[in-house]
């Protein structure tokens, strides 16, 4: 019940766009143009299986927020072998969830894809520690054997940041391995695996990948012409959603818990309350620490930022202004 991987390894971003050629249902045209009820159908493919991470989303749905802005809205659940992109590509989709590192390197690598709106402000990927390791740092981590999926930006991040190595174990998707070995180390998320470490007996350290610099937005991205060809399409689905999402943080999460347990059977009321908590403590979601509200914004300076660090540390290749992959155009103000 793992759902760390969020992200295609980007290693296979090339074959995943060469395939965008392949099979009978290819087309340019993104299909968000039937209608049920008078409604616009829209798909949104999310990183993974139902779960409080998707709360906004599923709140919008449940409270009829998308309906009341002509939309019929389709969350399809994701998986490690979800292949967003190319569904995008494809039209089987017209939104996706991914990190803002991942939308601008499709950007650099020809995918014309656009970043919309966030869906969390901070990044809750961690690396998980047993409580007793004595590794109390990012920096400390030098040689060690972390489990993790191949290929995600924050391990290139991680090692040039600090001058050091880390030795990649393939990651299985799975928590046995850390259960049954007191040193071993993985790649998790805040908001998921330290409540189930902690049922299974064990206490876990999680040191924040933020704590690197490593800090991008978590949002929602579609295709270049789609935004330029149905630009009130995309401005009703992200103002919904962002009423969606502010909802589920504020007030009663109920409709979003109960529409994620009927459609994912492992989801617990009371893993989803840890869950939300975390976000909410951490402010993952609303952002900042002075209590101003910054849910679903994106803050284009703090996207440069993230743009010029990914070149300057050696990760990103090529002109590191890459054209119109993020946008604000569509956010309520």
């Amino acid at each position: 019940m793992l759902q760390l991987s969020r992200l295609a390894p980007l290693t296979l971003l090339p074959l995943l766009v060469l395939c965008t050629g392949c099979g009978e249902n290819n087309t340019d045209a993104p299909a968000a143009s039937g209608t049920k009820e008078n409604l616009t159908e829209v798909v949104l493919q999310t990183d993974w299986m139902p779960q409080p991470e998707h709360g906004g989303f599923y709140q919008a749905v449940a409270k009829g927020f998308y309906r009341k802005e002509g939309l019929d809205v389709t969350l399809l659940p994701g998986g490690p072998n979800t292949m967003s992109v190319q569904k995008i590509l494809r039209g089987r989709a017209q939104f996706a969830m991914n990190r803002a590192d991942a939308v601008y390197t499709f950007n650099q690598r020809d995918v014309p894809v656009i970043m919309v709106m966030a869906t969390l402000q901070h990044d809750p990927q961690s690396v998980m520690l047993h409580a007793d390791n004595p590794i109390d740092r990012l920096p400390e981590l030098d040689g060690e054997s972390v489990m993790a999926v191949p290929g995600l930006s924050w391990i290139q991040w991680v090692e040039a940041r600090y001058g050091i190595h880390l030795n990649i174990v393939p990651h299985d998707f799975g928590m046995e391995r850390f259960l049954e070995d007191p040193s071993f180390i993985q790649q998790c998320l805040l908001t998921n695996e330290p409540f189930y470490i902690r049922k299974a007996g064990v206490e876990p350290k999680v040191l924040p990948l933020r704590e690197s610099g490593f800090d991008p937005y978590h949002g929602v991205y579609c295709l270049r012409s789609f935004a330029e060809e149905k630009p009130e399409i995309v401005r009703r689905f992200v103002r919904a959603s962002v009423r969606g999402w502010k909802d589920f943080i504020h007030n009663d999460p109920g409709p979003a818990f109960a529409l994620i347990a009927e459609r994912n059977s492992r989801m617990t009321d009371e893993f989803m309350a840890f869950s939300r908590g975390e976000m909410i403590g951490r402010r993952l979601v609303t952002g900042k620490k002075d209590g101003s509200d910054d849910t679903g914004q994106l803050d284009p300076e703090r996207l440069e930022n993230l743009a010029r660090r990914l070149h300057d540390l050696g990760i990103a290749e090529g002109d590191p202004a890459a054209p119109n992959w993020y946008t604000t155009r569509f956010l309520p103000r």
